[in-house]
């Protein structure tokens, strides 16, 4: 994956290489587009070869102001960002605030899992993904986990493709 890809223009003039579909049909249509092609972006000025089309989506951990804990925050659109979607789409955006004493849940996600539009083995890797980053977020120290984005492949896994983490500056006596 390229850094700007949603920005970025392929050499046979397709723009963008991150797209909101609003029918399934249009996947096709996009990845033949895209599918052999070099998709130029500020990152990749001589371009790269796009031999994969993705399912992206969007999830974070953070610690939110209102609640004073953690908040889950995912999308069935990610590889963009999601400020954009959050104003265009606010109903694509999905939360779950976690209470700190008792941890996320398997409840929590589930739903999230499910928000995502992800179905069968997918489903079920993406709720234990939850749990790990969940985890991690805890064990670490973390302020804020942002994956963007978060991809199903063609044999269901569900992978994190990049990430920002940020800790929390005052626990690095630990």
């Amino acid at each position: 994956l390229s850094g700007g890809r949603g920005l970025g223009t392929f050499k046979n003039g397709f723009k963008g290489g991150v797209h909101m579909l609003t029918e399934a049909g249009q996947a096709k249509d996009y990845a033949q587009s895209m599918l052999g092609e070099f998709l130029v972006t500020k990152q990749a000025p001589n371009g790269i070869l796009c031999n994969r089309v993705f399912l992206e989506m969007y999830l974070s951990l953070l610690m939110d102001r209102d609640t004073q804990g953690p908040l889950l925050v995912g999308s069935p659109v990610g590889g963009t960002s999601i400020e954009d979607v959050a104003h265009d789409h606010p109903e694509l955006i999905f939360t779950e605030s976690i209470d700190i004493m008792e941890g996320i849940t398997e409840e929590q996600c589930v739903r999230m899992a499910t928000n995502l539009k992800l179905e069968g083995d997918s489903h079920a890797k993406a709720v234990v993904l939850m749990k790990n980053l969940y985890e991690m977020f805890v064990k670490s120290d973390c302020t804020q986990v942002e994956v963007n984005p978060l991809v199903q492949t063609m044999d269901g896994d569900v992978v994190v493709c990049d990430a920002k983490v940020n800790f929390d500056d005052n626990a690095e006596f630990r």
